[in-house]
């Protein structure tokens, strides 16, 4: 079993690119995280860098 942290934050807000506002998934990455495989999930949170506001850092300690 994966260790990884999700990097949910509880918000699970979507825009209308179906992006959460809060740890930046799609809809089917946040909702498949669990069953993804390690290398699965960092390619999730190497996308979720491509994604996140330029203003905002929150998300470094995930990636």
């Amino acid at each position: 079993m994966s260790k990884m942290k999700n990097p949910c934050i509880d918000v699970c807000q979507f825009d209308e690119n179906q992006i959460c506002v809060g740890c930046r998934r799609t809809k089917i990455e946040a909702k498949s995280w669990w069953r993804y495989n390690d290398e699965q999930k960092l390619e999730v949170l190497e996308n979720i860098k491509t994604r996140k506001p330029q203003n905002i850092d929150y998300y470094e300690h995930y990636v």
